[in-house]
């Protein structure tokens, strides 16, 4: 029976107080039998809704399919019809995200299908979401798992130091504005009313005239002052800046201390899971050893001495379990003072595979890439700037300055020459000051600017190189705990394997329960080791992006994918 596709109908409804639109196609094709049997037994119906609110959303699609038996009577086929598309708009009408209106969105043809007359394909540009999109962009995302990617976004909403650093990059930023504020014009005004009253005395030919003073005298005035030449102003200007950057640089390095706090806090609690995990596992079995040895002392098929040993070896994981715990229980805490708020499970390090850990940059690459963003060296450059710009107005102190002055006057009665007088008075003029002694202050001032510049330019050249070494370290720490990852993997499937032979040897008298025990101890103990060295690879990778300047978000973004797989 060939394909058959029906017309697209339209469907208008109202939901939420928006008009929608829904555009249905229905698809009928024959479900074949298994091949050696002949014939049809039944009908699949696919139904296509394409969901289109008129605000600003875009097109929903969800592809359902019903199978039905070709027997069935027109009506109930027809019901059933009714049914999946009901679901499809049910289940269609959920899925809805932001997009743009006002477009009609054709619904996709299925892979290696004609297009139907009427149906155009789809964009490729338009957005198209469905179940399996969904699913692809909620990959690695548990959210009953605390990964470090969502580790860092509570750290950062509730650390109180990465608040503090927040705070001061904020304050540090405001140094922009005060440096240009020194290059810009300053205007003043003022005003001032005053009521004189008194006597007033003339000594003229020989003779005095007095007179009694009671009048208001009132002035006001508005200046502009415009730096003309003045090199100090424009090193302020400069210094602003340079101290704005001074501070993004150090608020760069308190974010990559966070990161490095949260990922130590994050990895020494997983690494307490997986021990509290290895050492319960290890105490359960030691228990059902117990229980073993006991049923075959009581046979008369094992000494006393063997369930002695391995009671005794039970009690000692016991304690080890009860001491894991209780260190567990301080690393959850430790971490939930970073996260602020109780941490749910943990992820398991079990996933990192070795093949998977090794760099693809060669350590020449990371040591340019430190040199040019490393949080260190950028404080370093910025101090150096800085002092460059103390430098600068340490000079400009020794040279004469120009300003360019605009004052506009209205007084009355200001005084008692211009008594009974009104005054406007508007004044354009460049004022000079030229510095001739200033006690030895600006030669010392200089003198000082000079020894910090140098200052700040050995810590520049100290900050490269502990970043060079410290890259270089962390490098090597990442290759060396990959490799020993590996080798400790392949330690722990030949302690298994030591481990299941020892069992069998036991069982058939080669060896002794003590020999059992030990090798069950390598086995915990090289497990233990594994956990430890892929805790190790995932601090010293968080380590070297952080001494190489790179963001901390994809960085523990990566690593959720190397942890969760």
């Amino acid at each position: 029976m060939p394909r058959r596709t029906f017309r697209r109908g339209l469907l208008r409804i109202s939901a939420l107080e928006y008009p929608a639109r829904l555009d249905v196609l229905v698809e009928l094709e024959p479900a074949i039998l298994p091949p050696g049997q002949a014939g049809v037994n039944g009908i699949t119906a696919r139904v296509k809704c394409l969901f289109s609110p008129a605000a600003k959303v875009a097109p929903a699609i969800f592809s359902p399919s019903v199978r039905m038996p070709h027997t069935l009577p027109a009506s109930l086929l027809l019901s059933r019809c009714a049914l999946a598309l009901a679901c499809a708009f049910a289940l269609g009408g959920c899925s809805i995200l932001q997009g743009e209106s006002g477009e009609e969105v054709s619904l996709p043809p299925a892979a290696g299908a004609p297009v139907e007359p009427g149906i155009s394909k789809a964009k490729p540009d338009s957005p198209t979401w469905n179940l399996e999109t969904l699913e692809s962009t909620t990959l690695h995302r548990r959210p009953d798992v605390l990964t470090l990617e969502r580790a860092w976004i509570l750290a950062v909403a509730n650390d109180p130091d990465y608040q503090a650093a927040l705070s001061g990059r904020a304050a540090v930023q405001t140094e922009i504005r005060l440096g240009r504020a020194a290059i810009l014009p300053q205007v003043q005004a003022g005003y001032s009313r005053s009521k004189i009253t008194g006597l007033q005395r003339n000594f003229a030919g020989g003779g005095v005239r007095e007179g009694d003073l009671d009048y208001d005298a009132t002035s006001a005035y508005i200046q502009l002052q415009q730096p003309v030449f003045n090199l100090d102003r424009y090193a302020q200007y400069q210094r602003g800046y340079a101290r704005a950057q001074l501070g993004e640089a150090e608020f760069a390095m308190r974010e990559h201390e966070a990161a490095m706090r949260l990922a130590t806090a994050f990895l020494d609690a997983v690494e307490a899971q997986g021990r509290s995990e290895l050492t319960q596992a290890l105490a359960d079995s030691l228990e059902e050893q117990v229980n073993t040895q006991e049923a075959l002392f009581e046979r008369n098929e094992a000494s006393r001495v063997d369930a002695q040993e391995t009671r005794a070896r039970l009690a000692l994981a016991r304690a080890d379990a009860i001491a894991a715990q209780d260190e567990l229980r301080v690393a959850r805490r430790r971490l939930q003072a970073l996260i602020g708020q109780e941490p749910p499970a943990l992820a398991s390090l079990d996933s990192l595979q070795p093949q998977e850990l090794y760099l693809k940059e060669s350590l020449i690459q990371w040591l340019e890439r430190a040199r040019l963003n490393g949080a260190a060296i950028r404080r370093g450059e910025a101090q150096v700037r800085v002092a460059d710009t103390e430098v600068r107005r340490a000079t400009a102190r020794h040279l004469p300055t120009a300003d360019l002055v605009i004052a506009l006057a209205d007084a009355d009665s200001e005084n008692l020459d211009s008594l009974s007088q009104r005054s406007n008075t508007f004044q354009v003029g460049v004022q000079m000051h030229i510095p001739i002694f200033s006690g030895g202050y600006d030669t010392a001032n200089h003198a000082r600017s000079r020894h910090e510049r140098q200052k700040a330019e050995h810590e520049l050249n100290q900050a490269r190189e502990a970043t060079a070494a410290e890259v270089t370290r962390q490098y090597s720490a990442v290759q060396s705990n990959a490799e020993r990852i590996e080798a400790l993997m392949s330690s722990v499937r030949s302690a298994e394997e030591s481990l299941y032979a020892a069992r069998k040897g036991y069982e058939y008298g080669v060896y002794s329960n003590l020999d059992v025990l030990r090798r069950q101890d390598s086995l915990f103990q090289a497990r233990h080791e594994l956990l430890s060295a892929r805790a190790l690879w995932l601090e010293a990778r968080v380590a070297l992006s952080a001494a190489a300047g790179e963001p901390i978000l994809p960085v523990f973004m990566e690593m959720d994918t190397a942890i969760l797989n």
